[in-house]
């Protein structure tokens, strides 16, 4: 069952809880103004959870929020919670997290795949990039993320590794 409908590989932040900003941790470098703890909310997220310095990032040191790109898991995962007052109950948002986890790495070996879609490996291998990504893209927007995950994106790393001796072989 399909929960999202926008582009498969595409942050839709309108749509989001602002997970990247509240889920995951990262240290005062040149890329983060300063440090932040995975499950604590950046302080420049505002209620709505929008970015109160979005437009400001980069001269107030924020490239790496620049940089990442969630491909869609932030969608994804606030989609799955609704109604659900998660920001209160420590509980709840460890279930939010954990989804947004989840589907990061479901996202991110989307791409990966969607991209080992243009090189040189043959139609068995086309076959069974396709298969794989078909069965990642149906958990992903699924209601259930989670059930399988692990085997299959076990299955798919374990394919991009056999495409390894081709991504030697091809030029520049």
């Amino acid at each position: 069952m399909e929960i999202v409908n926008s582009a498969p590989l595409e942050a839709d932040c309108s749509r989001c809880f602002g997970l990247c900003c509240i889920a995951l941790s990262f240290s005062r470098s040149e890329d983060f103004g300063h440090d932040k703890l995975a499950g604590e909310a950046c302080h420049h997220l505002d209620r709505q959870f929008r970015c109160r310095i979005h437009q400001r990032r980069s001269e107030l040191g924020y490239d790496g929020c620049e940089a990442f790109d969630c491909l869609g898991a932030g969608q994804r995962a606030s989609a799955l919670f609704p109604d659900l007052h998660w920001r209160r109950d420590p509980m709840q948002s460890g279930r939010v997290f954990a989804a947004f986890s989840i589907l990061l790495k479901l996202q991110e070996m989307r791409q990966a795949l969607t991209t080992a879609a243009e090189l040189s490996i043959g139609p068995a291998l086309q076959a069974e990039r396709a298969a794989l990504l078909a069965e990642l893209s149906n958990l992903a927007d699924s209601r259930r993320p989670e059930a399988g995950a692990a085997a299959l994106l076990s299955q798919a790393r374990d394919f991009l590794t056999r495409l390894r001796p081709v991504l030697e072989a091809e030029p520049g």
